[in-house]
């Protein structure tokens, strides 16, 4: 789905049909767009825009039905970086705190400066100028020496963007714990801990141990790593 979105951008830019990219897409009135992207646009003009607002909302509602599925289905982010090897340290035992600050200060710096910065140099924005730069016939070299320093750093580090710091997938994350819908877990009769999930996890849940699933990206990678069919996925609140 990745690859498709980003095939879309590009031809939309090629064809100036006005689509839009991950910060803000869709045709004429019905748009979606960015919460933090939003929020930073907001509060780097110190104005109220209720279409922007409206677009952002509308991100929010899918987000509270479905889920991160945005990070795990369509962020050319997490697509990119995880080409690279498996980040070596544990998440942050602060990780939400951590994250929580950063998200607080990314909005804090845009009201600051009177401009999203942040934007600037975040991954998913980097790619979808990249998918721009190839429908227009620009260079793409700014996009790939970042994106290149990016994950650089990455491997170096051991931490991984997406897991760890992207204030983009927190804040998601955070929407995503009021999710009632396509909830993941280990079927105790089934499973045999056996870390198979764990492993294929971006996010490190492990499911048997019936983890916090605001974080689950609903990539559905344990599923499949799953030896035994342990791995379960309901759609709809159960009844208790």
């Amino acid at each position: 789905m990745t690859i498709f979105a980003l095939v879309v951008i590009a031809l939309s830019a090629h064809w100036n049909l006005g689509l839009g990219t991950f910060s803000v897409f869709g045709w004429g009135p019905l748009r979606i767009a960015c919460p933090l992207g939003a929020a930073q646009v907001m509060a780097a003009a110190q104005t109220w825009m209720p279409t922007l607002a409206i677009a952002a909302l509308a991100t929010i509602f899918f987000t509270l039905i479905l889920g991160r599925v945005f990070c795990g289905w369509f962020c050319p982010g997490r697509w990119f970086f995880n080409r690279g090897p498996r980040t070596a340290k544990q998440p942050w035992g602060a990780r939400g705190w951590i994250q929580g600050g950063i998200i607080a200060g990314v909005i804090g710096v845009a009201y600051v400066f009177h401009n999203p910065l942040f934007c600037i140099i975040c991954p998913v924005g980097s790619i979808c100028r990249g998918a721009l730069a190839i429908g227009t016939g620009e260079s793409v070299l700014p996009t790939l020496g970042w994106l290149g320093a990016l994950v650089s750093a990455e491997w170096f580090s051991g931490r991984s963007w997406c897991r760890d710091l992207c204030p983009v997938g927190a804040m998601y994350s955070r929407i995503s714990a009021l999710n009632p819908f396509i909830k993941v877990k280990a079927n105790p009769a089934k499973c045999r801990p056996c870390n198979a999930c764990v492993k294929m996890c971006p996010e490190d849940l492990v499911l048997f141990q019936s983890p916090d699933l605001s974080t689950c990206t609903k990539c559905f990678a344990c599923q499949s790593a799953c030896p035994r069919a342990a791995v379960e996925i309901t759609s709809t609140v159960k009844s208790s």
